[in-house]
């Protein structure tokens, strides 16, 4: 048995922990969850960042009219959505810039222009 190993433990219980441990590394990455015990948070709160912004220029790539309408507001709109959400929306980049869209028509339009506003109404609708 590999040292660092717990005495007696079975293959399938070693196996059920590092899913755990995985998942949990996973909820912390892309949902803000806590890391898992015994990782450096300062480390997971820098790849999470980095993988925000990966997101969000996925989601401005494949709308880039809803992005060019929110202009240098995009990252800031895009990061306040990825908090009201526990990751990327299933269907990768055009449903995570439609669920994008559609908390953007759903939130306070104060401050949001027209443009932003029909950008976002023809991304929400697309299929």
């Amino acid at each position: 048995m590999p040292s660092g190993e717990p005495a007696g433990a079975t293959p399938s219980a070693l196996r059920r922990e590092l899913e755990t441990r995985q998942r949990a590394l996973v909820a912390a990455l892309v949902a803000g969850a806590d890391p898992p015990a015994g990782m450096d948070g300062g480390r997971i709160e820098i790849q999470a960042a980095a993988l925000l912004r990966k997101r969000g220029r996925a989601v401005a790539r494949t709308w880039p009219e809803l992005a060019a309408a929110l202009g240098p507001a995009f990252g800031r709109y895009f990061e306040d959505y990825t908090t009201t959400s526990d990751g990327p929306a299933p269907g990768g980049s055009a449903a995570d810039g439609r669920a994008f869209a559609r908390y953007l028509l759903g939130i306070s339009r104060r401050g949001l222009s027209r443009e932003v506003i029909r950008a976002a109404r023809r991304t929400a609708r697309s299929a």
